[in-house]
């Protein structure tokens, strides 16, 4: 059987603040132990003191996402891998309907185990069942240990987003399933949300620095082209538009979007290193 001491949480931090440490401290409880990879360029472990079963992990400088997680799949053990953003807010619910699908289903060929997200973009709401998924989110997302074994880790080189929906697509290239959990539901919060009124309805949409989006560029196309996967293109496509219709700066944005698709062609990839491209 299946329980929550075979789960370790590895958590990617960034210049964390209280509300991140509140996020740990949900999570605390609910899961086997808790890995902190923290890429922020200073050492914030004495925000987590007084917490048990947590190991903080400063890298002491910005990575990337991919190798932040992969340290802490590296320096674990447990069965079962729970991966978590930091503004990300993990329930005992997700965990209870995680454990009970492993305790009461057949998991041949499962990957990885997902939930839904509710967002202030887009609320989601509990269901019932599994239904399989081809791409998500990787915080919140149980993985098996045995995944990473099979198909390796996150790739490095992508170094920030589209990390998860590589990783998702290479389970799928694999034979493996991911499936989402209808009543596993996370409360994720992700980058800036602004609303634009066009008439009769407004439209909330998510915005980052342009420096994400030479990343998101980048690593849409070099993933559309490596798996052939046509989401991959749309997705580039709704991010360009969302530049020149509703972002402000779009000379910035669009310089480093269009940096991206480059560097993309060229198959170059890593940490964006300013002047040397």
């Amino acid at each position: 059987m299946a329980d929550k001491s075979e789960i370790v949480c590895i958590t990617v931090l960034y210049n964390p603040n209280s509300d991140v440490v509140e996020n740990v401290k949900k999570c605390n409880d609910l899961v086997g132990r808790i890995i902190l990879v923290d890429n922020s360029n200073d050492n914030n472990e004495k925000m987590f003191n007084g917490l048990e079963g947590i190991e903080y992990i400063p890298l002491m400088g910005n990575e990337g996402i991919a190798r932040a997680i992969n340290i802490g799949i590296e320096k674990s053990d447990e069965k079962y891998v729970l991966t978590m953003d930091q503004d990300s807010t993990i329930s005992e619910d997700l965990i209870n309907a995680y454990l009970h699908f492993l305790n009461n289903s057949d998991k041949q060929n499962i990957a990885a185990l997902t939930p839904k997200y509710d967002t202030d973009r887009r609320h989601a709401k509990k269901g019932e069942g599994t239904e399989k998924v081809l791409l998500s989110m990787q915080s919140g997302t149980l993985f098996k240990r045995s995944t990473f074994e099979e198909i390796g880790l996150f790739d490095e080189d992508l170094f920030l987003d589209v990390v998860d929906w590589e990783y998702f697509l290479r389970i799928n290239k694999a034979g493996l399933q991911t499936l989402q959990v209808n009543d596993a539901i996370l409360i994720h919060r992700p980058a800036i949300t602004k609303v634009a009124n066009l008439g009769f309805f407004k439209l909330k949409y998510g915005t980052a620095s342009p420096l994400r989006y030479y990343y998101q560029g980048r690593n849409l196309l070099y993933t559309g082209k490596k798996y052939n996967n046509h989401k991959m293109y749309v997705t580039l496509a709704v991010k360009w538009l969302k530049i020149v219709l509703l972002f402000d700066n779009k000379k910035e944005y669009l310089k480093l979007f269009k940096q991206g698709i480059r560097d993309a062609k060229s198959g170059k990839l890593g940490k964006y290193e300013i002047g040397n491209n």
